[in-house]
């Protein structure tokens, strides 16, 4: 058996004292010395300099904007947290601009552990309604269903914003009466599956509430119903009756459109019947010289106040390019570059002038009349010629006219005449527009052809051509 081998001996090796304490103790107190401010660095200080706390807000209305006292934007009521000043503020709160209240409260100033746990205050508010609330809850739903049917497709970097479902817990938290006029102008628009899928959700909400939202006319549309197309077609229109510069129809049953098609976008030209008033149409389209008249009394909309009109929404700033106007030379060319908001402004102007009530013709009214003109050919250039007096010149081709009927999505599934009074109690859709234009391929327009143009935009293939309803004639030739 190997003997252990004998280790020499040594010297034990001793720590010297510091400041006379043991040097094990000096260790530990140092290790507690670092726990303890280590504690202080993650448990303390940041509470201690930290100016804020968390804050969460819980309203009872969507879309309910939160300002600061000082009127700075702190964000919506969704949910959100927001990092904000410890003390006593006052928070107040609008939906789309109006007032909806304010409430004061205390945000306490935390010490312990804020770096790892962020204890939120939850601060409450529920907006009553007021006249000025419903108001914004109502328009603001409106111009946006009407504005995002323009978008027909999304995917994952462009979403639909809740517009239905939030409008239905508004109308439901804020206790409306009856919002079936507002549902059904949006359920006109429904022009894709996200827009659908909201609708169908608005319903799920409502349909448990006292709110009013149905009618007959949205349940053909919740559940996809269409109308039924016209069993007999009144597609013919005799000559009209010509007085002066203009030619009357008198009352008369229409059928619009061409197509049999059953679902958006293809239902743009579907049969539909509708029914018209006597009316009068002007021979041509505003000249150019009759429109340097309305501008030269009413210098707001000259090319000169362009800016101006931008700025307020009125056109775009293709607004009258490439046209002179003057009142010395009576150019009979048709006016253009003018906007659907222009052209009211036009008709308003000229009705006062000549104590006559001119209108912009719908899309029924201009059809009749195209329908008389069936036959003259499709004009080409922007200086036609005509050759037969008998009905009004230059209805398909030269430029694109503007009508009066609203471009509302469904209008010709689900009932074209409540579209129509619709339309006149929310003007916030694009016009149709009708005819094409001499830059047009002929083979590709026709009588029922629907062209959509915004109230604000110009074009250099756009015109107007006015009328005159209640069988009422007038010539305004200079």
């Amino acid at each position: 058996m190997r003997k252990k081998p004998q280790l020499p001996d040594v010297e034990p090796v001793r720590l010297s004292p510091i400041f006379g304490i043991r040097p094990g103790a000096v260790i530990f107190a140092a290790i507690i010395a670092f726990a303890l401010i280590l504690a202080f660095l993650l448990f303390l200080l940041p509470g201690i300099v930290q100016k804020g706390g968390y804050v969460r807000f819980i309203t009872n209305t969507s879309d309910t904007a939160i300002w600061a006292e000082d009127g700075s934007y702190i964000g919506s009521s969704e949910g959100s947290v927001y990092y904000l000043p410890h003390g006593t503020s006052t928070f107040h709160f609008s939906i789309y601009g109006a007032d909806a209240g304010s409430v004061t409260v205390d945000i306490p100033h935390r010490i312990l552990f804020t770096l790892f746990s962020h204890k939120v205050t939850e601060v409450s508010h529920d907006t009553e309604n007021t006249e000025e609330i419903e108001k914004a809850v109502r328009a603001e739903f409106l111009l946006e269903v009407a504005s995002w049917s323009r978008v027909i497709d999304y995917d994952d970097r462009y979403h639909f914003p809740p517009l239905f479902s939030s409008f239905a817990r508004n109308a439901v938290a804020l206790g409306f009466e009856d919002i079936s006029s507002e549902m059904l102008y949006g359920a006109m628009h429904i022009t894709s599956s996200a827009m659908e899928e909201d609708f169908q959700n608005a319903l799920d909400i409502l349909s448990s509430s006292s709110v009013r939202y149905s009618t007959p006319t949205l349940e053909a549309i919740a559940e996809k119903r269409p109308e039924p197309l016209p069993s007999f077609l009144a597609r013919t229109v005799g000559k009209p009756v010509r007085n002066g510069s203009f030619f009357s129809y008198p009352a008369m049953a229409l059928t619009l459109g061409c197509s049999e098609a059953g679902s958006f976008p293809e239902a743009n030209e579907r049969l539909v019947d509708t029914d018209l008033g006597a009316f009068s149409i002007a021979e041509r389209p505003v000249s150019e010289y009759e429109y340097a008249l309305f501008t030269e009394a009413n210098p707001y909309w000259s090319a000169e106040n362009k800016e101006e009109l931008i700025a307020d929404g009125m056109v775009d700033d293709g607004y009258l390019d490439g046209i002179t106007l003057t009142t010395r030379v009576r150019s009979t060319l048709p006016i253009r570059n003018i906007s659907y908001h222009a052209a009211e402004a036009y008709v308003e102007w000229l009705s006062e002038r000549d104590g006559v009530s001119y209108m912009i013709p719908t899309e029924a009214e201009w059809t009749a009349a195209a329908l008389s003109a069936e036959g003259k050919h499709y004009a080409t250039t922007l200086i036609p010629v005509d050759n037969d007096p008998s009905t009004p010149s230059f209805m398909m081709g030269q430029l694109w006219e503007m009508t009066s009927t609203p471009y509302i999505p469904l209008m010709r599934l689900y009932g074209y005449d409540e579209a129509m009074r619709l339309g006149a109690l929310y003007p916030f859709d694009d016009i149709i527009i009708k005819g094409g234009s001499y830059i047009n391929d002929p083979s590709d327009v026709t009588v029922d052809t629907v062209g959509v143009a915004g109230r604000s935009m110009t074009s250099e293939y756009m015109t107007l051509r006015i009328g005159i309803r209640d069988g009422n004639q007038v010539d305004t030739a200079e």
